[in-house]
């Protein structure tokens, strides 16, 4: 019985404490980086819809754009058939 404990004191300090101290470190590290990639991934989806709002915002303005050329166009050709008579 004597002859096992310095065996399983040996065991203890250079088998099992180092690989609990390394998954520890390990499930630490692993938390963190899934933290990180939590917050990457919300950033990237508040600037697509950022983005999106910003080409819908900017399709409106050029629509508004396209209508005014028409009426203004249309109006200069009122005047254009008016003045030919």
């Amino acid at each position: 019985m004597t002859e096992t404990l310095p065996f399983i004191d040996a065991a203890m300090k250079y088998l099992i404490v180092p690989a609990v101290v390394w998954l520890w470190m390990l499930h630490k590290t692993q938390s963190l980086q899934s933290t990180d990639i939590a917050v990457l991934r919300a950033e990237a989806n508040a600037r697509d819809v950022a983005r999106k709002e910003e080409r819908e915002a900017t399709a409106a303005q050029l629509d508004q754009i396209l209508q005014m050329l028409q009426t203004i166009n249309g109006r200069i050709d009122s005047i254009m058939t008016r003045g030919e008579k």
